[in-house]
């Protein structure tokens, strides 16, 4: 999802553009440049939406990894509290 900014800024752009063309103080070429310059920023904001997917994803896995680990000492440290326990009775 790109966000609500680089939308905003992409219509903005959009209607500056269309207001120049109509008003005729545009040329074909400022025009077609405006329209590369749009789509460049949407290109930049789509990747940007990607790498954050991408880091989100990371992180998520990073989660699970956490979690896993946390559950294995907790594992363990019961284990170690029953030895200890057991080594007490005797």
């Amino acid at each position: 999802m790109i966000n609500k900014k680089a939308i905003s800024r992409l219509k903005v752009f959009g209607l500056l553009a269309g207001i120049a063309l109509a008003s005729g103080c545009a040329t074909q070429a400022s025009v077609d440049q405006a329209r590369a310059d749009a789509q460049e920023a949407l290109e930049v904001a789509q990747q940007a939406q990607r790498t954050a997917q991408q880091a989100q994803e990371a992180a998520a896995s990073a989660q699970r990894t956490a979690d896993g680990a946390q559950a294995c000492c907790q594992e363990q440290r019961q284990r170690l509290d029953r030895a200890q326990e057991r080594m007490q009775q005797k």
